[in-house]
């Protein structure tokens, strides 16, 4: 992942320095590898990288599918800012299982 988000505001809700889109048809992330949009239902679960190192270090969203494909979703250094980012999707697109996975597995 070539790029990493930020939150640049939190004064009308998070703002961030690459475009997120969230809705309950649709997620979309200028940084997701692969690359696209994908539907909201299709996702099953998420794994979160990195939040159990020493407060420092990338941090990781990647979506499981139902059919097992994997996108890493949007990546930043802040944990706030993934926080965050889980509570916009739990909010749009209802909650999904999680599990918080080691960077190296």
């Amino acid at each position: 992942m070539s790029k990493v988000g930020k939150i640049i505001s939190v004064e009308n809700g998070p703002e961030r320095n690459v475009k997120l889109a969230i809705s309950a048809t649709e997620v979309c992330s200028e940084i997701s590898e692969p690359a696209g949009s994908y539907e909201p239902q299709m996702i099953a679960s998420y794994e979160v990288s990195g939040l159990q190192d020493q407060d420092k270090g990338l941090v990781t969203l990647t979506f499981i599918f139902l059919d097992q494909r994997r996108v890493r979703f949007y990546s930043t250094y802040s944990k706030f800012d993934m926080a965050l980012l889980i509570d916009q999707l739990d909010a749009t697109i209802g909650f999904r299982e999680r599990r918080a996975v080691r960077m190296d597995s």
